[in-house]
């Protein structure tokens, strides 16, 4: 989705978004993100999170999914085209599940504005900002654990 010319704004967006998360954070499907945010981040580990097989073998720390990972162990997840996934409660589900209690979910998409943050609300996500990149929007909001 990200092409290499948008990644820098994306990129600087998102670290807004995360503000002071500290810990590992994770980018699922997108690799060029990944080794951004990492770039970006030095306090932060940035684990790649089913990424293509291609993509995999040249970083080292890639995971299939997040399902090796424990429950509320993640400062944060980087996720890309929630608003046009028809499985989005299940994604959000995991998303939530591995983060920890006050981590910030970002989601990354292509417009859809709106719905980005429809399904935000309905993940029980508390505080919750966009920010616009040219077509591209960062929806993100902090997790709570009752």
């Amino acid at each position: 989705m990200l092409d290499g010319l948008f990644v820098t704004p994306a990129v600087t967006a998102i670290v807004e978004a995360l503000g002071d998360a500290n810990g590992k954070l994770a980018v699922i499907g997108n690799a060029k993100l990944a080794t951004a945010l990492a770039d970006a981040r030095k306090s932060s580990e940035v684990l790649p999170v089913g990424m293509t097989a291609r993509a995999a073998k040249k970083l080292t720390n890639a995971l299939v999914d997040l399902s090796s990972l424990d429950d509320r162990s993640l400062a944060g997840v980087v996720g890309m085209d929630i608003a046009a996934d028809d499985g989005w409660e299940l994604t959000l589900r995991d998303w939530t599940r591995a983060t920890r209690d006050g981590g910030v979910l970002v989601f990354v998409d292509r417009g859809h504005a709106p719905e980005a943050t429809r399904r935000a609300l309905c993940a029980g996500l508390t505080e919750i900002q966009q920010r616009q990149t040219g077509r591209t929007i960062v929806t993100s909001g902090l997790v709570t654990h009752l």
